[in-house]
Protein backbone atom coordinates (compact mmCIF):
# COMPACT_ATOMS: atom_id res chain seq x y z
CA UNK A 1 0.00 0.00 0.00
CA UNK A 2 0.95 3.24 -0.61
CA UNK A 3 -0.19 6.63 1.60
CA UNK A 4 1.13 9.98 0.92
CA UNK A 5 0.23 13.41 2.84
CA UNK A 6 -1.36 11.77 5.66
CA UNK A 7 -2.52 13.99 8.82
CA UNK A 8 -1.28 12.08 11.23
CA UNK A 9 0.46 9.05 11.49
CA UNK A 10 0.99 7.00 8.10
CA UNK A 11 0.65 3.57 9.57
CA UNK A 12 -0.95 3.06 12.84
CA UNK A 13 -1.81 -0.15 15.24
CA UNK A 14 -4.03 1.11 18.25
CA UNK A 15 -4.25 -2.13 20.52
CA UNK A 16 -4.49 0.02 23.51
CA UNK A 17 -4.81 -2.71 26.30
CA UNK A 18 -6.39 -5.69 24.20
CA UNK A 19 -3.19 -7.07 22.76
CA UNK A 20 -3.55 -7.52 18.85
CA UNK A 21 -1.26 -10.20 17.63
CA UNK A 22 0.51 -11.79 14.51
CA UNK A 23 -0.83 -7.90 12.48
CA UNK A 24 1.42 -7.63 9.63
CA UNK A 25 2.54 -4.58 7.77
CA UNK A 26 4.34 -5.64 4.61
CA UNK A 27 5.55 -3.43 1.35
CA UNK A 28 3.87 -0.58 2.93
CA UNK A 29 5.23 2.82 1.55
CA UNK A 30 4.75 6.22 3.82
CA UNK A 31 5.71 9.63 1.97
CA UNK A 32 4.95 12.93 4.28
CA UNK A 33 3.17 12.01 7.30
CA UNK A 34 1.49 14.39 9.31
CA UNK A 35 0.57 17.60 6.75
CA UNK A 36 -2.41 18.50 8.48
CA UNK A 37 -0.40 19.39 11.67
CA UNK A 38 2.47 20.46 9.70
CA UNK A 39 6.04 20.36 12.40
CA UNK A 40 3.49 18.91 15.30
CA UNK A 41 2.24 15.15 14.60
CA UNK A 42 2.52 12.45 12.49
CA UNK A 43 5.21 9.62 12.23
CA UNK A 44 5.45 7.00 8.91
CA UNK A 45 4.91 4.66 11.68
CA UNK A 46 3.32 4.41 14.79
CA UNK A 47 1.93 1.91 17.55
CA UNK A 48 -0.06 2.20 20.66
CA UNK A 49 0.01 -1.08 22.15
CA UNK A 50 0.35 -4.66 20.77
CA UNK A 51 1.21 -8.28 21.49
CA UNK A 52 3.46 -8.81 18.24
CA UNK A 53 3.60 -7.17 14.85
CA UNK A 54 6.00 -7.66 11.70
CA UNK A 55 6.89 -4.71 9.81
CA UNK A 56 7.84 -5.97 6.65
CA UNK A 57 9.89 -4.05 3.55
CA UNK A 58 8.71 -0.19 4.87
CA UNK A 59 9.11 2.64 3.15
CA UNK A 60 9.52 5.84 4.89
CA UNK A 61 10.09 9.69 3.78
CA UNK A 62 9.38 11.95 6.31
CA UNK A 63 10.56 15.90 6.13
CA UNK A 64 13.72 16.83 8.48
CA UNK A 65 11.96 19.55 10.69
CA UNK A 66 14.14 23.07 11.21
CA UNK A 67 11.44 24.45 13.46
CA UNK A 68 9.18 21.33 15.49
CA UNK A 69 6.63 22.62 17.52
CA UNK A 70 6.69 20.99 21.00
CA UNK A 71 4.15 18.85 22.48
CA UNK A 72 1.55 20.79 24.42
CA UNK A 73 2.45 20.42 27.76
CA UNK A 74 5.80 18.80 26.91
CA UNK A 75 8.69 21.75 26.89
CA UNK A 76 11.27 20.63 24.57
CA UNK A 77 9.45 17.04 23.41
CA UNK A 78 8.69 16.59 19.72
CA UNK A 79 6.00 14.05 18.08
CA UNK A 80 6.53 14.61 14.79
CA UNK A 81 8.91 12.62 12.12
CA UNK A 82 11.03 11.73 15.60
CA UNK A 83 12.31 8.57 13.78
CA UNK A 84 10.48 5.96 11.16
CA UNK A 85 8.28 4.07 13.77
CA UNK A 86 7.51 5.29 16.93
CA UNK A 87 6.38 3.37 19.47
CA UNK A 88 4.26 4.98 21.95
CA UNK A 89 2.52 3.90 25.62
CA UNK A 90 0.00 7.15 25.15
CA UNK A 91 -3.45 6.26 24.59
CA UNK A 92 -3.50 3.57 26.99
CA UNK A 93 -1.16 1.62 24.76
CA UNK A 94 0.32 -1.20 26.41
CA UNK A 95 2.58 -4.36 25.58
CA UNK A 96 2.66 -7.36 27.70
CA UNK A 97 5.79 -8.88 28.63
CA UNK A 98 6.25 -11.33 25.65
CA UNK A 99 5.36 -8.79 23.38
CA UNK A 100 7.29 -8.59 20.02
CA UNK A 101 7.96 -6.03 17.43
CA UNK A 102 9.86 -7.35 14.37
CA UNK A 103 11.26 -4.82 12.14
CA UNK A 104 12.23 -6.29 8.39
CA UNK A 105 13.62 -4.45 5.72
CA UNK A 106 13.01 -0.63 5.08
CA UNK A 107 14.29 2.59 3.51
CA UNK A 108 14.01 6.11 5.31
CA UNK A 109 14.78 8.76 3.52
CA UNK A 110 14.09 12.64 3.45
CA UNK A 111 11.39 13.81 0.70
CA UNK A 112 14.09 13.96 -1.39
CA UNK A 113 15.21 10.21 -1.25
CA UNK A 114 18.44 11.50 0.36
CA UNK A 115 18.99 8.75 3.12
CA UNK A 116 18.71 9.01 6.88
CA UNK A 117 21.57 7.33 8.54
CA UNK A 118 22.43 6.64 12.14
CA UNK A 119 25.81 8.97 12.37
CA UNK A 120 23.22 11.88 10.88
CA UNK A 121 20.93 11.15 13.89
CA UNK A 122 20.72 10.66 17.48
CA UNK A 123 20.60 7.59 20.36
CA UNK A 124 19.39 9.97 22.43
CA UNK A 125 15.71 11.49 22.96
CA UNK A 126 15.74 14.36 19.95
CA UNK A 127 13.96 17.16 21.74
CA UNK A 128 13.32 19.60 18.93
CA UNK A 129 16.43 18.78 17.32
CA UNK A 130 14.54 17.81 14.27
CA UNK A 131 17.26 14.87 14.14
CA UNK A 132 15.82 11.10 13.38
CA UNK A 133 16.12 8.49 16.33
CA UNK A 134 18.02 5.52 15.95
CA UNK A 135 17.87 2.73 18.46
CA UNK A 136 19.96 -0.38 18.79
CA UNK A 137 18.01 -3.45 19.32
CA UNK A 138 19.04 -6.21 21.96
CA UNK A 139 21.02 -8.08 19.52
CA UNK A 140 22.75 -5.24 18.71
CA UNK A 141 21.37 -4.15 15.57
CA UNK A 142 20.61 -0.13 15.25
CA UNK A 143 17.10 0.51 12.86
CA UNK A 144 15.03 3.92 12.63
CA UNK A 145 12.80 3.29 16.00
CA UNK A 146 12.31 4.88 18.97
CA UNK A 147 10.87 4.23 22.28
CA UNK A 148 9.56 7.96 23.83
CA UNK A 149 9.06 6.34 26.86
CA UNK A 150 10.69 3.30 28.98
CA UNK A 151 7.70 2.76 31.51
CA UNK A 152 7.21 -0.59 29.53
CA UNK A 153 9.37 -3.45 28.30
CA UNK A 154 9.20 -3.56 24.81
CA UNK A 155 10.75 -6.76 22.56
CA UNK A 156 12.21 -5.37 18.54
CA UNK A 157 13.88 -7.50 16.76
CA UNK A 158 15.79 -6.23 13.66
CA UNK A 159 16.77 -7.73 10.51
CA UNK A 160 18.23 -6.47 7.50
Amino acid sequence: SHFSNTGDDTYALWGADLQPENITFRRCVAINPGVLRPNWYGNCVATYGLKSLLLDTITCAAPTLTHPIPQPGGGSTCQIDTSMIVIYTSFGGTYPSNNSITIRGWSFTDLNGIPYTPADGTREPPGLSGKKVWTRSAFGRLAPYYLPSQTQQVNVHVSP
